[in-house]
């Protein structure tokens, strides 16, 4: 025997295995150390090569149980052809062939199916009924993955996972889409239909237990179909002018409803000034009074006197007047039409 044991090989790469591994060759090690008792005799030498080859090939059977999951893969043990456990990334071991076999699902891949197309073998999937009664070509692309814990369901649920997410879809955007106008699928609706496309989805999927995870539905394109389609821009202009009508219409009432809550806003304001004017004039009208018939009760001839003279000068305030000395002992001729001619834009008056 050579001085060489490739078993006791220092660099062997087994023996960075794990502890269960260490516990393995641990054995196949003290198996060829009792080899040569088993014989006995002559044979010895020859009974031990034989065991040592089964134990060669015994301890290949047993490490072809190792296999490597990747970190975006999940790992099916099959035992029997019986699902056992889902493992996650990393060194694994199963019981080799026959007992037990692996299937390896990559978990983070996104796939894409598309529903409806614009060829003519494919017509008949894109034409969907609107809610408004309208023929429409839609197609739309929906975007999934398995999930983590879902491996066992995608596998085992369902024959073909792709057939059945897009014949769901199919029939998710039909109803969508049929309760909807088609100017709304067409403009500004789209966002709304795909969450609802995809919310909808997912419900199904998880009904269904297919272990798929629905990332998002997106519109390609809505259109009308192609024999109608002039007809239909032809629509599209009209209504696009009458919404520019309509709209001009809408400017039109804000900006006279605004310059008429200005004008009542105006009038009200200065309503209200008025009103606290005339208020406040009377308030001191009747201050004035009051003070005046204080007085007039300490001195009533000075304040009678007193009163006609400013009653007076109120009414003589603003009347043309024409002062004539009283020494004057004949009147003089008056030009009084000369004298009240306007003078600038005023009336003059003559002393």
């Amino acid at each position: 025997m050579s001085s060489k044991n490739p078993w006791e090989n220092e660099d062997d790469p087994w023996k960075r295995k794990s502890s269960d591994d260490n516990v393995f060759f641990d054995f196949i090690k003290k198996l060829k150390k009792n080899m040569n008792h088993w014989g006995g005799g002559n044979n010895a030498p020859k009974l031990g090569g034989v065991y040592l080859v089964a134990a060669a090939i015994c301890a290949l059977y047993l490490a072809s149980g190792f296999y490597q999951v990747q970190h975006d893969q999940r790992g099916v043990v099959l035992r029997f052809g019986k699902w056992v456990r889902t493992v996650g990334p990393g060194l694994q071991y199963i019981l080799p062939y026959p007992f037990e076999s692996v299937v390896l699902q990559k978990v983070t891949k996104v796939n894409q199916i598309d529903v409806g197309s614009f060829f003519r073998n494919q017509q008949e999937e894109s034409l969907v009924l609107t809610g408004d009664s309208n023929l429409a070509n839609i197609s739309f692309s929906v975007l999934w993955k398995i999930k983590n814990d879902g491996v066992e369901d995608y596998l085992f649920n369902a024959k073909a996972p792709e057939i059945t997410v897009k014949a769901v879809a199919e029939s998710v955007m039909r109803e969508i889409v049929g309760q909807t106008p088609f100017t709304y699928v067409q403009t500004e609706g789209r966002g709304e239909i795909q969450r609802k496309a995809r919310e909808s989805l997912q419900t199904m999927m998880d009904e269904y237990r297919m272990g798929i995870e629905i990332v998002r539905v997106e519109l390609q394109r809505v259109e009308p179909p192609v024999s109608v389609i002039d007809s239909f821009r032809d629509v599209e202009r009209a209504q696009a002018e009458q919404q520019s009508e309509k709209n001009k219409a809408e400017a039109y009432a804000r900006d006279t409803r605004a310059r008429t809550r200005g004008l009542i806003a105006e009038k009200l304001n200065n309503g209200e000034a008025t009103k606290r004017s005339i208020i406040e004039t009377a308030r001191g009208a009747v201050a004035r009074f009051t003070s005046t018939s204080s007085q007039y009760k300490l001195a009533p001839d000075i304040v009678s006197k007193r009163l006609y003279i400013e009653t007076m000068r109120d009414i003589y305030k603003d009347a043309p007047k024409i002062v004539i000395d009283s020494d004057v002992k004949s009147v003089p001729y008056l030009p009084l039409t000369e004298l009240n001619k306007t003078i600038n834009g005023k009336v003059e008056d003559p002393k």
